[in-house]
């Protein structure tokens, strides 16, 4: 699914052309590109690293660097398998996304 339609989905939609509420929070609280990549890892738990540089249109290093904050700050785990890195939602993330009405990100 492309990076504004999950956003749409998962985020409540937009108004206006403007996103929902709890997302604008969401992103003032974490910056756009991290609140985007905590809500498409919730959103697919299967997800690599290399599936999410190509749903954000962002580079490598960019998703390596924003989700090594999520997970010093407790919102993701990081398992390698193989040649492959994947990322979780903590129940922490889980409550941040929750708090923000990101529930569909479940």
């Amino acid at each position: 699914m492309p990076a504004a339609n999950l956003e749409e989905s998962v985020c409540g939609g937009y108004r206006a052309g403007r996103p929902a509420a709890g997302w604008e929070a969401l992103a003032a609280l974490l910056g756009s590109t991290r609140a985007r990549v905590l809500v498409h890892v919730a959103a697919d738990p299967t997800a690599t690293a290399t599936d999410l540089v190509h749903r954000l249109g962002v580079s490598a290093a960019t998703v390596s660097q924003h989700a090594s904050v999520l997970r010093r700050s407790g919102l993701i785990t990081t398992r390698r398998t193989g040649g492959s890195v994947r990322h979780a939602v903590t129940s922490l993330g889980h409550a941040v996304l929750d708090a923000h009405g990101m529930d569909g990100a479940r």
